[in-house]
């Protein structure tokens, strides 16, 4: 399993190699010149040789090579034992159709010649190094240079491919590149051994054909019944394109509402919390700070949005102490301005031990982030927020008013509010319709289904802010409370805000956007 990961093998399934082929014919494909990059053991060669005039396949491994050549040696096959990064930077043939199932080999894992080709294949297309996070994107790359004008590409690409920021670049450029784009997905988990959801991508130029982006569900690969298909054609380009389950109508919806409101990057600053170098050992248990007779020596915070409910919208005394009962570390060492002299005895010593404490090899001391700050043990402090928001959320995005004007690690996100703000009422006025379907429309999803938003995504949502009366937020404060259903919540917060200037079938569209987008990322 091991050496599978790290050559990214994991081989296209008999029945999915068949749909993709099939599809291929019923969009009338040229097959006079076909590349297979990434053969393996040679199980998209029998469909190709079928209706090809000539297959090229490269392969790295001369032992899957050999079993090529004996299994499928014909005329019409070519077999490279060869890099195809390598291969691709000096190859100077052209294809209709560039096939298969690229490697999955994070960046970290990739050796230095592959990623400067790779980074190199980035350069030309004028796509910032950065973006080369994965072998799977070199291939993309190398395939478009290899394509003839009106080739195609049809990729098994993972499903992140969609919606990750490092591939925002790759897909704009491939949408300037071609004015035909298919997505196609499936209900069933198609690689059943592996938690990686995929996608099939299909790229080509069709004549006189106006630029648009097909999304299609089927509900697996064999039966090859289509759930649902929905075509972009003017909301191009397009950020994210998981968002092509959505019509134009929906996102033009969504883009046009929320110029009339307020975007979170108007209302304040957001910033992320605080990075300690080594949570485990400078923040504390109520227990620790005891024994290390260290209380005035440290400030509360918390470390994880795990360790606060999803039923609360408050932060407040009575959470705090909620969690410090569960003996989790909630209290910081602000020590950057206290001279070593003035330690209690306890701190110092176990500050002599932690700095010895190796993490991946590296003392505690010795690690980045603590070398190059004096002390060592002196964690920078940054400004708290009103508003503490976790990128990451399941159903209702997390979002706190900070009553006990707490401090967080860097895994929550502060908002600073400019002073026209009243922070209960920015918490209240987040719970609706346009912004949570906002929320699902900007952010990304991941294995599980959970939903992300970076600060970069979170500051483009917009609020339809109003200060609200003091009985409606203790309201919502209790429907939380009492872990009243979604709909609830987020009904009775459009009753106090968008309401006031859409009518119920807008809203009625909004939430249904919303739970499309819910539904796609929780299936």
């Amino acid at each position: 399993m091991g050496n599978r990961k790290e050559s990214g093998s994991y081989y296209t399934p008999p029945e999915l190699v068949e749909f993709m082929v099939v599809y291929l014919k019923k969009e009338q494909q040229d097959f006079d010149n076909v590349l297979e990059p990434s053969a393996g053991d040679g199980r998209f060669l029998p469909l190709l040789l079928s209706c090809s005039n000539h297959v090229e396949a490269v392969e790295l491994f001369p032992d899957k090579v050999q079993q090529i050549e004996q299994q499928y040696g014909c005329e019409k096959l070519t077999v490279e034992c060869e890099n195809f990064i390598q291969y691709a930077s000096i190859n100077d043939d052209r294809y209709s159709l560039i096939i298969g199932n690229p490697p999955y080999i994070s960046l970290k894992t990739m050796n230095k010649a592959d990623i400067g080709k790779s980074k190199k294949f980035c350069e030309e297309v004028d796509l910032p190094s950065s973006a080369m996070q994965n072998m799977w994107l070199a291939f993309v790359l190398a395939s478009c240079k290899l394509l003839r004008p009106n080739g195609t590409l049809f990729f098994v690409l993972p499903m992140e491919f969609l919606q990750v920021q490092y591939a925002e670049k790759l897909r704009s450029y491939l949408e300037s590149k071609f004015n035909t784009i298919h997505i196609i997905c499936f209900e069933e988990c198609v690689f059943a051994e592996i938690e990686q959801e995929i996608c099939l991508v299909y790229l080509t130029n069709k004549i006189n054909f106006l630029p648009y982006i097909l999304y299609e569900v089927y509900s697996n690969s064999i039966e090859k019944t289509i759930v649902s298909r929905n075509m972009i054609q003017k909301n191009k380009p397009l950020q994210k394109w998981s968002n092509a389950i959505l019509k134009d109508e929906d996102i033009f919806l969504l883009k046009n509402l929320s110029l009339n409101y307020t975007k979170i990057e108007k209302i304040g600053t957001t910033a992320p919390g605080i990075v300690t170098g080594g949570n485990k050992y400078f923040i504390l248990t109520e227990e620790q700070v005891a024994t290390y007779r260290c209380r005035k020596l440290v400030l509360p915070i918390l470390q994880k949005s795990s360790f606060v409910t999803d039923n609360i919208i408050c932060i407040d005394e009575e959470v705090f102490e909620k969690i410090k009962e569960r003996n989790k570390p909630v209290y910081l060492l602000n020590l950057a301005k206290v001279p070593r002299e003035n330690l209690p005895l306890e701190l110092d010593e176990y500050l002599l031990w932690a700095g010895k404490q190796k993490i991946q090899g590296i003392e505690l001391r010795k690690r980045f982030k603590c070398a190059n700050r004096t002390p060592w043990y002196g964690v920078p402090i940054v400004a708290k927020g009103d508003i503490i928001f976790f990128k990451r959320y399941d159903i209702l995005p997390r979002l706190y008013i900070n009553e006990i004007d707490i401090h967080t690690t860097d895994a929550g996100y502060h908002i600073r509010l400019n002073k026209e703000y009243d922070k209960d009422s920015v918490v209240f006025c987040f719970y609706n319709s346009m912004t949570l379907a906002q929320c699902e429309f900007y952010g990304r999803y991941y294995g599980g289904g959970v939903r992300e938003l970076v600060p970069s995504e979170f500051k483009k949502i917009a609020i339809p802010y109003r200060k609200i009366e003091e009985d409606y937020i203790e309201y919502l404060k209790e429907l939380f409370r009492k872990k009243a259903s979604a709909f609830e919540i987020v009904s009775f917060v459009n009753s106090k805000t968008l309401e006031l200037k859409i009518s119920k079938e807008t809203i009625s569209k909004l939430e249904a956007i919303r739970n499309q987008l819910i539904k796609q990322r929780k299936r």
